[in-house]
C-alpha cells in the first residue's frame, strides 16, 4: 500500500534522510523548495491549502504557499531543499536526502 507522508518541519525535526518506497507521496509544510540533485523523486509543486465552502466553491486564504508535494516515482535518491518561514523576510532552507526503495 502506498503512503501519504506529512512532514511539518516547524513542529518536528526535519530528518537528514528519509527512506520511502515507490508510489509514496510526501508533503512538507513549506513555503517553497526544489530538488537540488538526484533521481527517483518527482516535484509535484508548491501548493496552498484550500477548503471547500458550503456552496461548493474552493476557498484559498491569501498568503504564501503552504505545502511542497513530492512523488516517489522510481528507485533512487535525491537531495531536496525545503524552504520554510516567511519567504519575503527570513526564509529558512534545510536539506533532506530522500532515498526511494523499490
Amino acid at each position: 500500500m502506498k503512503r501519504f507522508i506529512d512532514i511539518r518541519p516547524d513542529e518536528e525535526d526535519l530528518p537528514s534522510e528519509l527512506v520511502i518506497t515507490v508510489g509514496d507521496v510526501v508533503r512538507f509544510t513549506a513555503t517553497g523548495g526544489r530538488i537540488r540533485s538526484g533521481t527517483g523523486v518527482e516535484f509535484l509543486g508548491i501548493l496552498s491549502d484550500s477548503v471547500v465552502g458550503t456552496d461548493g466553491s474552493v476557498l484559498t486564504p491569501l498568503g504564501p504557499p503552504t505545502a511542497l508535494l513530492l512523488l516517489a516515482r522510481s528507485p533512487g535518491s535525491a537531495v531536496v531543499d525545503v524552504v520554510s518561514g516567511d519567504p519575503f523576510r527570513s526564509p529558512s532552507t534545510r536539506s533532506v536526502i530522500i532515498r526511494v526503495d523499490p
